[in-house]
């Protein structure tokens, strides 16, 4: 086919959540389009919230629950807490990307194009006959649509080619799946916080007693940030962050995982009948930088406009629109408002990180999840 309803780029979580809640509710034709194969499994290690794995039904993915968390500085400063439940999971990208795929491919009319780039989008439009919508992808071939999605991430695809102003904040994450560790609790998730290895924290998110991903983010102004100065953040916390580089000094990479993501949100997400959801609409949340859950949840809040608007078989803006409304309702004013105060606290010296820390000590276990599940700091 070259002509399709629902044309997705990018087959993230949230081009993946789009897809499946189109396919579960119509059967509008749907492509997605991902650069690489879907499920990349370099991309930076997921955590999110044990009730989001329930709620999308990916408990195949889960490689770890966690019951307690800890939020500690290189400074030695910490709070620690218990849970009698399990508030926290990691997850394997892959395979949750892979689950989400099936399902759409079972519940809908949707064909896949892995490992082929979107190139770019012309809008041609006509006084006497039908606008028609295309995009090229790197074979040369030209599909029409009725409905883009932007799922692209840091790619900005849709963004750039609209000239629309793009995020001020950029974290640049990376880390190592590690073997061979000596992990003295693996069901203790760990938070590091300060500007030692990198403003941005970092995470060790144990898997076993013997498997664990560690890693360090920078956040910057730049979209773009050399990869050598997170490696050699890592690297540098890999060999004297104590008590960790004793737990993984005899450790082995099995492979590296890194990424950047963009911090706080587009003033607009709708252009048109271009939809931009995810990382590249700045939807991850703006202080723990948890991408998974908003993306899933975007996602679905985008393919509620797009069925509605099948349904009508009107693809208007006014349609389309009510992502960004739904969008905008849940989350605008607490996003806004962790970005505008995050755009400081990032560049805070150790100190004022250490303080922060004291205070989050002072937390109940249930508020520290709360705080990390709406981003507040």
């Amino acid at each position: 086919m070259d002509k399709f309803d629902v044309v997705i780029v990018g087959g993230g979580f949230a081009g993946l959540s789009t897809a499946l809640h189109v396919c579960r509710e119509v059967d509008a034709t749907v492509l997605l389009i991902d650069k690489n194969a879907i499920g990349n499994p370099r991309k930076t290690s997921p955590f999110t919230f044990h009730d989001v794995v329930e709620r999308y039904e990916l408990h195949s993915a889960i490689l770890q629950k966690y019951t307690r968390f800890s939020y500690e500085s290189p400074a030695g400063i910490s709070a620690h807490f218990q849970y009698d439940y399990v508030p926290f999971v990691t997850i394997d990208y892959q395979k949750a990307c892979r689950t989400l795929l099936r399902r759409a491919q079972k519940d809908g009319n949707i064909e896949v194009l892995e490992n082929t780039k979107a190139i770019k989008f012309e809008n041609e439009k006509a006084l006497f006959r039908p606008s028609k919508h295309k995009l090229v992808i790197s074979n040369s071939a030209e599909i029409t649509y009725d409905v883009l999605v932007d799922a692209a991430g840091i790619a900005f695809f849709a963004s750039r080619q609209l000239g629309v102003r793009l995020p001020s904040l950029y974290s640049h994450a990376y880390g190592e799946l590690l073997t061979d560790c000596n992990i003295e609790d693996p069901e203790r998730m760990r938070i590091f916080t300060g500007r030692k290895y990198g403003n941005g924290g970092g995470w060790l998110y144990p898997l076993n007693e013997k498997t664990a991903r560690f890693g360090f983010a920078t956040v910057t102004t730049s979209a773009d940030h050399p990869e050598e100065i997170t490696r050699q953040n890592f690297k540098n916390a890999l060999e004297s962050f104590h008590p960790y580089n004793r737990m993984l000094e005899k450790s082995q990479r099995i492979r590296c995982e890194l990424g950047s993501i963009p911090i706080g949100p587009l003033r607009k997400i709708v252009y048109g009948n271009i939809m931009i959801v995810g990382d590249a609409a700045g939807q991850a949340t703006p202080w723990y930088c948890e991408g998974m859950r908003p993306a899933l949840e975007a996602g679905e809040l985008c393919a509620e406009a797009i069925v509605n608007a099948y349904k009508k078989k009107d693809y208007s803006t006014k349609n389309l629109n009510k992502y960004q409304e739904l969008w905008d309702f849940r989350n605008r004013k607490l996003y806004s408002r962790t970005a505008q105060y995050g755009y400081n606290a990032w560049f805070r010296n150790q100190e004022e990180w250490d303080s922060a820390v004291k205070f989050v000590a002072s937390l109940k276990p249930e508020e520290m999840v709360e705080r990390i599940r709406y981003s507040r700091f």
